[in-house]
């Protein structure tokens, strides 16, 4: 996911001379195109996320379209207050990108785990959170970034994530993506999670079982069309590798409650009596119970 948005934002920087990307003392070797061949357009902040965030906002007043990337937690949670008023109170022309979603960078421990994010930011005015799931979803959702004005918060896993998707959905702002539909539940996930929500899907077919699995790479613009389709008698599951206080369970929760709809949601997301866990990401999920296994159990 990681190589991907950053080659496609690289394409895209070709073509337009106003976007402009800046790091903070991260992605040596991944960036070495855009310093190369675009270094007009590509700026190394160092260590200084605050400062850069400030920095960002300032270039974007300019008309320029600029891309702020780092790890997770530090592009977010330690310059919170300049994203707050350098970037959304002015709707500066930002975009604030995290690399290493979730338990990406689980073995660094609870300072490298990044789930309560999309709370923060989704809390924000005027800042679109957006979490695509795998590279082809990338692939097709940063050439619409660059093309918004709005502040925008992207929410990526790391590297090597499992490919989702057959074939390229075509993808609209505030869609849902259907990888399958089902007439037995839903099951909506964002993220990179969604390889735990395939496996489930897969396994429940296997006994006829047959679930919608639905990607959710917009979480500020809910797709209120396809939910309002949703029956109030549907078991559904909502999927994230985020806390579930002010993700995107408490999105669906607040979306349904403003369609009137009296539905049960299943929350399966993030443990946080757990914080004091360190290891790979696979095992993490597993302590949280981000498992295909857990997602059954609300369908047996």
């Amino acid at each position: 996911m990681r190589n991907t948005f950053v080659n496609t934002l690289f394409l895209e920087a070709q073509r337009n001379p106003n976007l402009v990307v800046i790091t903070g003392d991260l992605g040596y070797q991944l960036f070495d195109d855009f310093s190369t061949y675009l270094p007009n357009q590509f700026i190394n902040a160092g260590l200084t996320e605050q400062s850069m965030m400030s920095m960002a906002a300032g270039i974007a007043s300019t008309g320029k379209r600029v891309f702020v990337y780092s790890i997770a937690n530090f592009s977010t949670l330690r310059c919170l207050e300049q994203i707050r008023n350098d970037v959304c109170y002015m709707d500066r022309s930002v975009v604030v990108v995290s690399v290493g979603a979730g338990y990406s960078y689980g073995t660094l421990g609870y300072s490298h785990h990044a789930v309560e994010d999309i709370a923060i930011m989704r809390s924000l005015p005027n800042l679109e959170v957006v979490c695509p799931s795998d590279s082809i979803e990338v692939e097709q959702i940063v050439p619409l970034l660059v093309n918004r004005q709005s502040p925008v918060y992207l929410r990526l896993g790391k590297a090597g994530e499992k490919i989702l998707h057959s074939q390229a959905p075509k993808i609209e702002w505030g869609r849902f993506i259907e990888l399958q539909s089902g007439k037995d539940g839903y099951i909506f996930y964002t993220g990179a999670i969604g390889s735990v929500a395939q496996e489930a899907a897969l396994q429940l077919a296997s006994f006829g079982i047959h679930i919608a699995l639905v990607s959710v790479p917009f979480l500020s613009s809910l797709d209120m069309d396809y939910l309002e389709k949703v029956s109030k008698d549907s078991k559904i599951v909502v999927l994230e590798e985020h806390a579930e206080r002010g993700g995107m369970t408490s999105a669906f929760l607040e979306a349904f409650n403003r369609l009137g709809k009296s539905v049960t949601v299943h929350s399966i997301s993030s443990d946080q009596s757990k914080l004091s866990l360190t290891g790979t990401q696979d095992f993490l999920r597993l302590e949280n119970g981000l498992t295909s296994e857990a997602i059954m159990k609300v369908f047996e």
